[in-house]
């Protein structure tokens, strides 16, 4: 009997089934295992809940290595660099010191680190190693921070930058969950049959053509995600004063400007509804039963396709969006989408209004989006992409 070859997933940011979110990683682990020996490396901190997990040794017949780190508060600070430091020695030293030989490594990009660690070490440990990538720093950095978008910021970044190339240039292959990533981090201007974008997508598509939204007085507008940096949100706040006789926004998530948010909210009426952190399967719920999902990436961002698109395409809502992505645009041009100016709540009011005052529109909407979704965002389809590149890898 033939031996299963040895793939390593690296996914440090990992969330697991009974914590909020939908991972990517243990999506492509759970794949892969299917004819795959396959390794999990993650990390004992879970970087949503902000707390440590609990010993953890399998996932459906995945291995699982939990490694150490002191965690952090804030998501942005001194403390989660430190904690990152942390992690990565102590990957390192499990790369070094662990028995198992890999015949893959399957890396999610960030942490510059861990990939840089894998790049150096996989002509001595003897692995091909490929990058998934799902941001793209520093560049993720200067967005939020204007001083940092200019010439001297670029220079400022430019040693991360370097780092940064130096990193990418160890894949083997590149798998981005947009074309826009992949541009970034193909610096050695791989084969085509190494490079793969596959959007971030999901385990299952969440519409429900029984549930009839016709006889509902209002509209629901939902975001979902992080109240962070990246997000204007206190836009969509700001456009709620402007149309709440028609239309009900609801925000599910938490983050750093949670509490801002919820002062100016109450400040101008509250009128808009704070669910606050969801297990993933509920929160897709509430989303079911929106009509619309609101995509408030600041103008400056740098994010691509994200997992907030990817699960309001796969609830098969219309998406009213300031994002300034051309990716993006071109995506929801197709006709699932509308698109209002960044900060501009006037703008973003009117849409919603006009939006409200049409349920066919939203219907013709949204049965693009559905179409999308099935096409290019549900795993079990996209994902086998991700199988037939590691294929090609490990019968190198």
């Amino acid at each position: 009997m033939q031996l299963r070859k040895k793939i390593l997933v690296v996914a440090p940011y990992v969330t697991f089934p009974d914590e909020p979110g939908a991972n990517r990683f243990i999506a492509i682990a759970k794949i892969l295992s299917k004819k795959y020996d396959v390794t999990l490396v993650t990390s004992r901190f879970c970087h949503i809940l902000k707390s440590h997990r609990s010993e953890r040794k399998s996932l459906d017949g995945i291995n699982v290595v939990l490694l150490d780190e002191p965690g952090y508060k804030v998501n942005v600070g001194f403390k989660r660099l430190k904690s990152h430091h942390e992690f990565c020695k102590n990957f390192q030293r499990f790369m070094i010191t662990n028995q198992c030989k890999y015949d893959l490594v399957y890396s999610a990009y960030p942490l510059i680190k861990t990939n840089y660690i894998l790049g150096e070490l996989k002509e001595k440990l003897g692995f091909k190693l490929v990058m998934d990538i799902q941001d793209i720093w520093p560049e993720s950095i200067s967005g939020p921070i204007p001083l940092l978008s200019n010439y001297f910021g670029k220079l400022i970044l430019s040693p991360i930058t370097k780092y940064a190339n130096h990193t990418y240039a160890h894949a083997d292959a590149l798998v981005a969950v947009s074309e826009t990533y992949m541009k970034r981090a193909d610096v050695k201007h791989l084969d085509n049959q190494y490079k793969e974008v596959v959007y971030i997508g999901a385990d299952n598509l969440h519409f429900n053509s029984e549930i009839n939204k016709s006889d509902q007085k209002k509209i629901i507008a939902t975001y979902i995600g992080t109240m962070a940096g990246s997000y204007d949100l206190e836009t969509i706040v700001r456009a709620s004063t402007l149309c709440h006789d028609q239309v009900e926004i609801q925000f599910i998530g938490t983050g750093p400007h949670e509490e801002r948010l919820k002062k100016l909210n109450s400040e101008l009426g509250g009128y808009v509804r704070f669910n606050g952190v969801m297990p993933y399967d509920q929160a897709m719920e509430k989303l079911k039963y929106s009509d619309i999902a609101i995509n408030p990436i600041c103008s400056t961002a740098q994010q691509s396709i994200t997992n907030k698109l990817s699960d309001y395409f796969c609830s098969g809502l219309p998406i009213l969006s300031c994002q300034e992505s051309l990716e993006v645009q071109e995506l929801l041009a197709i006709g699932g989408g509308m698109h209002y100016k960044s900060g501009n709540s006037e703008d973003l009011a009117q849409k919603l209004i006009l939006l409200a005052k049409n349920r066919a529109e939203l219907d013709r909407m949204s049965a693009i989006n559905k179409k999308i979704a099935e096409d290019c965002f549900l795993r079990e389809k996209s994902y086998m992409k991700i199988v037939d590149l590691v294929d090609r890898l490990v019968e190198l």
